[in-house]
């Protein structure tokens, strides 16, 4: 896992409101994406993360300034099976 992340966010502030919400498939059958815009109470920030070999493993961003956020997400949705090394299978 990769994961770096810097916010300064307003500490008078506890606003929070999703504005836009779009998500979908990809050509992969468990692929997905995610992209998210709220409102926050971040003054500037950012992050990105990496995942492998855990739930939901896939890669993400998100931007945040002057009280703006949008957050990316492409992602796997199984679950890995930690004993077996492996993508869980259901019958």
């Amino acid at each position: 896992m990769i994961y770096l992340s810097f916010s300064l966010s307003n500490p008078f502030s506890n606003r929070f409101s999703v504005v836009y919400e779009k998500s979908g498939k990809t050509w992969n059958p468990h692929k997905f994406w995610d992209l998210t815009i709220c409102k926050n109470s971040a003054i500037v920030g950012f992050s990105i993360n990496y995942t492998m070999r855990q739930d939901h493993a896939g890669f993400g961003f998100d931007i945040e300034l002057f009280g703006w956020n949008i957050d990316y997400r492409f992602y796997d949705s199984r679950h890995w099976d930690v004993e077996t090394g492996r993508w869980e299978t259901y019958d």
